[in-house]
């Protein structure tokens, strides 16, 4: 059976589930190149189809991710709509119910309003989007739309491993809520509870980066590298406005979108500093989150969690769950934000049409999410030549980037599939060596970043214990770089680049049969130095997605100033590059 699932908004894309295994994912802000792409996935369809060489008469059923938004693509307008008038009148709904939230009931009444228009214009674009998927690939097989927070809770369960879960779902909003919590059984999904959007912690997380100068809904995680640097002076003042309270979170400030910023804005002392403003909110994050987590781990009696949705993009959030003696083992999908809903969907219709068969689908493990396109050494030499680079052939190209690392060079990879997710996990990173403390400054710069952040380690999974404490438990959610550990005493003195400020650090663990060339190059670099440690950080520009073809590798390479490019089976030097390289 093969299941075509389709994220359709803010950072959406498809994906294909064959017999309950995903065997493509993609993002469309990789194709399109545009940072966390809005609208309907028409490229991220197209790839799937044609990487895939699948038939649109092939497709058995398609799933559809429903966010019930407002959306900027005119490509699939809603019926009877013009954009214009849409977007004028969600911001005019916006800014009525900021400025009276503080008016009980007026501002419950503008809220059920606002979220009342938002199902009709879904229900509109519902009907669109069928129209669109049969014009456009002949695909006429039953479409399904499935809720927001299901689709995130069937993505982390479903790729769990886990027969019996609880699966709890936290984010800003989806389909007007910001959280569901379920006790799953041989994958029968029993929902406890759901929280308004309303009352959505993850939306103070961007109230913040937004009052820090960042871009909210996509620079969230400049706020978790910078809480580091900060002290929690404003904890209190943020626990005015958002809180816990028996196994929900509360916004007791009564202030959401752009009236809870001036809310928050006017309450801050003139001089606040943007560190402690960070830390505060982080501090209120875990506190909040932990609480919730707790309670709903205690009540379900189930000691294994998996968890998806944007809030759990927050690494120090991750650590601090897996940290509590009511959970035994954590699990985050790799893909937690909304660019895993086409993945979550396709498993929430595809469990749905088993147990209508009387086959329960089992959950299963990832062996990896190398789940993008690939290209080939055709279009590799092409992207080359055409500018106008030499490159080398050398006959194990692991052992030349490990030389070359082990030198104090910088080696950009690009080989294989590409990964689905967030993270870079190998195919698409920067690799450096880990002995240099000051490379967050000057490789951040090169590539045009602002990081508070320090590089992430890639790390062979049998050398984890020996690098990082409290791992049991963690083992396979550390493989996709989504949770921080405590670092060891040893790690911090020899590899000093990876570790935060706080001494934590976010590891991606590798095993050699997963992608064996990758894990070849930390094994050779690990001989001539004695460190199973590089440093892994994403290939690409700042306020661009991670690279996805050889040109965008070639153009990103050259761009960033970076010293070699390990791009499939060949080794480019830079011929522009700053530092000397070695002989």
């Amino acid at each position: 059976m093969k299941i075509l699932g389709i994220a359709d908004g803010m950072s959406g894309g498809a994906a294909l589930l064959e017999d309950g295994r995903v065997t493509f994912a993609v993002h469309e802000e990789r194709l399109t190149r545009a940072k966390m792409a809005t609208g309907f996935p028409r490229r991220s369809i197209a790839c799937v189809l044609e990487a895939t060489r699948t038939d649109p008469r092939e497709i058995d059923a398609i799933a559809v991710a429903t966010v019930n938004e407002f959306f900027r693509d005119p490509a699939v307008a809603y019926d009877g709509w013009l954009l214009r008038d849409q977007n004028l009148l969600k911001e005019a709904l916006l800014h009525a119910a900021s400025g009276v939230t503080r008016l009980m009931g007026s501002a419950s009444l503008l809220k059920r309003s606002y979220y009342e228009l938002k199902s009709v214009l879904g229900r509109a674009r519902r009907k669109t989007i069928r129209r669109v998927l049969g014009e456009e690939w002949g695909l006429r097989c039953p479409v399904e739309f499935v809720d927001h927070h299901f689709a995130h809770a069937c993505s982390a369960y479903f790729t769990s491993g886990l027969d019996q879960a609880t699966v709890i779902t936290m984010d800003g909003a989806g389909d007007n809520k910001c959280s569901h919590v379920y006790r799953v059984r041989g994958g029968v999904f029993e929902r406890l509870w759901t929280i308004d959007s309303f009352d959505s912690v993850g939306n103070y997380y961007a109230y913040v980066t937004h009052l820090c100068g960042f871009k909210a809904q996509k620079h969230e995680g400049k706020i978790t590298g910078l809480a580091a640097y900060g002290r929690p002076e404003h904890l209190e003042l943020l626990r005015r406005f958002m809180t816990y309270d028996n196994g929900t979170t509360v916004n007791i400030g009564r202030v959401f979108y752009w009236s809870a910023v001036n809310a928050l804005l006017g309450a801050l002392p003139r001089d606040f500093r943007r560190e402690d403003l960070a830390a505060s909110a982080q501090s209120l994050l875990e506190d909040v989150c932990t609480a919730y987590v707790d309670h709903w781990v205690a009540r379900t009696g189930c000691p294994d969690l998996a968890v998806a949705g944007g809030v759990f993009a927050n690494v120090k959030l991750n650590q601090r769950i897996h940290e509590l003696t009511a959970v035994r083992s954590l699990f985050i999908h790799p893909g937690m934000g909304d660019e895993g809903l086409a993945v979550g969907a396709a498993f929430a219709v595809a469990a749905a049409r088993g147990r209508d068969r009387g086959a329960a689908m089992e959950p299963g493990r990832l062996r990896d999410v190398y789940l993008g396109p690939e290209y080939g050494e055709q279009e590799i030499a092409s992207a080359i030549a055409e500018a106008g680079l030499d490159a080398e052939r050398p006959p194990d190209v692991a052992r030349r980037a490990a030389e070359l690392l082990a030198q104090g060079c910088v080696v950009a990879r690009y080989d294989g599939r590409m990964e689905y997710g967030p993270r870079a996990l190998g195919n698409r990173s920067v690799l450096y060596q880990p002995t240099d403390p000051s490379v967050n400054d000057w490789l951040n710069k090169r590539l045009k970043r602002t990081e508070f952040m320090p590089f992430a380690p890639v790390t062979p999974v049998e050398y984890a214990d020996q690098c990082y404490h409290g791992v049991e438990g963690a083992r396979y959610a550390a493989e996709f770089m989504t949770i921080t550990f405590e670092c060891s005493p040893w790690l911090k003195e020899r590899c000093p680049a990876v570790v935060h400020v706080d001494g934590t650090a976010r590891p991606q663990l590798i095993h050699r049969d997963r992608n064996p060339e990758y894990h070849g190059i930390v094994e050779e670099y690990r001989k001539l130095t004695g460190l199973p440690v590089l440093i892994n950080t994403s290939f690409n520009m700042h306020e661009e997605p991670i690279v996805c073809t050889p040109r965008d590798a070639v153009r990103a390479f050259l761009d960033g100033g970076l010293e070699y490019l390990a791009l499939g089976r060949y080794v480019v030097r830079n011929p522009a590059s700053a530092r000397r390289s070695p002989a």
